[in-house]
């Protein structure tokens, strides 16, 4: 099955770009923002999150205007508007310009990111969704691990200034790229015999038995999210995105802070994050083919019981701290937690393929880019709430409380995803069985209007 498509491989390098570029300010704006404007605390936070804010309005309506009229203007769209925010903290020397930028840049990434996943989900075949998603989610990881690096050695050699003009050339680039390059509908993939698969959606195999890949007709807002499968891909995204963005938003804290770790190493925390996200990338697209080949529902359960349960160990393994040396430095790592870290990044890839090879399953039957709109607007809900939430745990219980909050998150999040995912098997079973009907009823009345048959087509 090929899978190096050229809508593939621009999308590819588009989201490396796009992840590299989002991640490479992230870190550098709250540390802008505090210590060369001035900025109080809401302006920190404000720097950090405010793009996940027009994230939260925007992504719904971009899903369903995506299923609408395409996805690649929305994805071109949101590269120039992100490139433009970039431009704009060139230009900001006032903490509250910084935030608006920040808030305007999110509006470009609701046309990027959940654009991108639709347009990829519809050049899928059906029982490939794992693999195909898999390969595409190695750009989001390795461009989110990438971007820290790129951000703190421009900013270390030539000031958050260079760090900006570079997101922006990227950015610009990006969208000048998927103008000219990107087809604007998904080519069709050839299909070939299905993997080997004991029903991929672990629900129900797809709702409709034709062979057409194109996307299905965006369902009314009303009966979308009424849906039970729908409900399970948002509030799912959500509650994982409420625990990952309180453990993200005090790792560095934890790791640097007296009451933490005690390293006194903030490169200690890129080794944790970076990690975290290579290993992930890596295995990416073996547990992507395993997508398509086990149960989806299942490696989805096993994968985040796997990382919740890391979540939870975080604090309670041992702080013995060692020191060692990284491109000609000291640092000071705790090898336990570490460990610990990575056996959470393979959890996660375990579950994140398959995940989204349900999404995508799920987004044929109900529009593909409406779905991946709501599911990002469930992440940014999810990531401010858990940032909000993380720092009343914090200040109530400490900051090692945080790691046992997101490993509880994660479990919950387990258990309404499995009640949420049976109910939908029920649905689709339904729906299945009432097309059926229709289809014979339609055949009988065929037949009669048509008269009886000749004798040798109704012999056995």
């Amino acid at each position: 099955m090929r899978i190096l498509t050229r809508g593939f491989l621009v999308l590819w390098v588009a989201m490396f770009v796009a992840m590299a570029g989002m991640s490479m300010v992230s870190p550098l704006l709250p540390v802008y923002v505090k210590n060369d404007l001035g900025g109080p605390a809401i302006a920190v936070a404000l720097s950090f999150s405010g793009v996940a804010i027009a994230q939260m309005i925007s992504s719904p309506f971009v899903g369903r205007l995506g299923d609408r009229f395409g996805t690649k203007p929305f994805i071109v769209g949101g590269f120039c508007v992100y490139a433009l925010g970039a431009i704009g903290y060139l230009f900001a020397h006032h903490w509250q310009l910084v935030v608006f930028f920040r808030i305007f840049s999110g509006f470009g990434a609701a046309g990027i990111f959940p654009m991108t996943l639709a347009y990829v989900g519809r050049l899928a075949p059906r029982g490939a969704e794992g693999r195909f998603m898999g390969w595409f989610s190695v750009a989001q990881i390795a461009g989110f691990g990438v971007g820290p690096l790129i951000g703190g050695g421009l900013r270390d050699a030539f000031g958050s200034s260079a760090a900006f003009a570079a997101m922006a050339i990227m950015l610009g680039g990006m969208a000048f790229m998927t103008l000219l390059l990107l087809p604007p509908r998904p080519e069709q993939v050839r299909r070939e015999s299905p993997p080997r698969s004991t029903e991929p959606l672990a629900v129900s195999s797809p709702g409709r038995d034709d062979d057409d890949d194109e996307p299905v007709t965006a369902l009314p807002m009303g009966e979308l999210v009424r849906r039970p499968a729908v409900q399970a891909a948002v509030l799912f995204m959500m509650l994982m995105s409420l625990g990952m963005g309180a453990a993200s938003s005090f790792t560095a804290i934890f790791v640097v802070d007296r009451a933490g770790l005690n390293t006194g190493s903030t490169l200690f925390v890129g080794v944790l994050l970076s990690s975290r996200s290579l290993i992930n990338a890596t295995l990416q697209p073996f547990t992507g083919m395993l997508a398509d080949r086990w149960n989806r529902v299942m490696l989805v359960t096993i994968g985040l019981a796997i990382s919740g349960a890391a979540q939870l160990l975080i604090p309670l393994v041992p702080r013995d701290l060692v020191e060692t040396s990284l491109f000609g430095g000291v640092m000071t790592i705790a090898p336990a937690v570490l460990a610990v870290v990575m056996i959470a990044g393979v959890g996660e890839a375990i579950a994140f393929p398959a995940q989204q090879a349900v999404f995508v399953d799920v987004g044929r039957r109900v529009g593909m880019a409406s779905l991946m709109g709501l599911n990002s607007m469930g992440n940014s809900i999810g990531f401010l709430a858990g940032s909000l939430i993380g720092a009343a745990v914090v200040a109530q219980f400490g900051i090692s409380a945080v790691f046992t909050y997101a490993g509880l998150m994660m479990f919950v999040g387990i258990a309404l995803f499995l009640v949420l995912m049976r109910r939908a098997a029920r649905l689709i079973e339904r729906e299945r069985q009432a097309a059926t009907a229709a289809a014979q009823a339609a055949g009988v009345a065929a037949g009669a209007h048509r008269g009886p048959a000749p004798a040798d087509r109704l012999a056995p």
